[in-house]
């Protein structure tokens, strides 16, 4: 019975992680459905989120307005969320002739976006945060899948620029690289589950007002699938962001933010775990998403059923490895607490970060927080 238990959760967890990447990027190399893209320059509204922003607003509101796309097709919103510095001062003073500012109640991000999504004017909307800098090309690029009439939410690639050699930095940025990849062969074959919140775009007919709980770059694109609509992955719409993260502590709680409101956002729409109606969505959503929030348990009943396997062939080796791997996370956390980092040692640290998210994120479920406001910083990708 051990073995059978030891054996399944290895498993599970042999698929999240390699299994279902490797047949995407198989299935994607056979078999793909194109984007009919086309330079078009539709009116698009750029929503910026932000909060507190005074020392990054001004950087964004430049960036945005140097971007290769006609001025008078760009509208831009800043959506500022009861912030308390000068962040409204500096968008109203310095760039009230071009850019509107709604001054809006502190109620979170997704309130925000539901705001600014009422007054837009743009028949694109393009969503992004106060920190996320676009690459010249970046709304062009997105906007010329919009000429596809299938395509209704369009993500982009966010590089995250690392300070210094953080233990955190280094990790989120190698864990976003190996998502990356699963996003972009997901997109090939027919459609991505969700975006990356500081740079995507929707569009207006299909925006919905969400409950300010609710994680809009999950839910958004995903309501747009529902309604027939593809999400697709556009590589030339490439923005940039400093990883806020410093101390591990830090990462483990937008880690857990992140799988909070995705639980909370399947939640939203149940209809999209139907495998008879959306049999290609439903394995997207189980193999990229659940599965994954659910690798922590599947891990410790790996863990703990080898356990009663240990002196038999093989399973006292395989005791061991997974038992180094967990050491090697200790080990790089008591390094990093001295300011020692060994190359490569984070690596583990990082993946055991990520799957102590989820208990977290059950345990504030559990509790009823919704995590509806954020500090601060960059916003996390999904």
């Amino acid at each position: 019975m051990a073995a059978a238990v030891f054996w399944t959760a290895l498993a599970v967890v042999a698929y999240v992680y390699a299994g279902y990447p490797l047949l995407l990027f198989l299935v994607s190399r056979v078999w793909q459905r194109p984007v009919g893209k086309a330079r078009i320059t539709p009116r698009a509204t750029m929503i910026i989120a932000a909060y507190n922003e005074e020392d990054a607003i001004a950087a964004k509101l430049d960036n945005t307005l140097a971007l290769d796309y006609p001025p008078e097709q760009l509208e831009i919103i800043v959506a500022s969320d009861g912030s308390t510095d000068r962040t409204n001062a500096i968008v109203a003073e310095r760039y009230g002739g071009r850019v509107r500012l709604l001054a809006l109640e502190r109620a979170g991000k997704t309130s925000g976006q539901n705001w600014a999504a009422a007054a837009a004017t743009g028949e694109i909307l393009v969503f992004s945060d106060a920190t996320t800098m676009y690459d010249p090309g970046t709304v062009a690029a997105l906007m010329a899948n919009f000429a596809d009439p299938s395509v209704g939410s369009v993500g982009g690639d966010v590089r995250y620029v690392r300070e210094g050699e953080a233990v955190a930095g280094k990790g989120r940025q190698l864990y976003w690289n190996y998502e990356a990849a699963i996003r972009r062969w997901e997109s090939r074959i027919y459609s991505v589950i969700g975006a990356t919140g500081c740079i995507y775009a929707l569009r207006r007919s299909l925006y919905v007002p969400l409950d300010p709980a609710a994680i809009s770059d999950f839910v958004q694109p995903a309501r747009a699938l529902l309604r027939g609509f593809r999400s697709v992955v556009e590589d030339e719409a490439g923005a940039y962001e400093v990883a806020e993260s410093k101390q591990l502590g830090d990462e483990l709680q937008r880690r857990a933010r992140v799988v909070l409101r995705g639980l909370r956002g399947v939640g939203y729409m149940p209809e999209i775990l139907n495998p008879l109606r959306h049999p290609w969505l439903c394995v997207e959503l189980v193999s990229h998403r659940l599965l994954r929030w659910a690798m922590p348990f599947f891990l410790i009943v790996a863990l703990a059923s080898n356990a009663f396997l240990l002196g038999r062939p093989g399973y006292t080796q395989a005791f061991v490895l997974q038992a180094a791997l967990y050491l090697a996370a200790v080990t790089a956390l008591v390094l990093d607490r001295l300011r020692i980092r060994v190359p490569g040692l984070f690596v583990p640290l990082y993946f055991c970060l990520i799957n102590l998210a989820p208990l977290l994120a059950l345990w504030l479920l559990c509790k009823g927080e919704k995590k509806v406001l954020w500090e601060t910083g960059p916003q996390a990708a999904g």
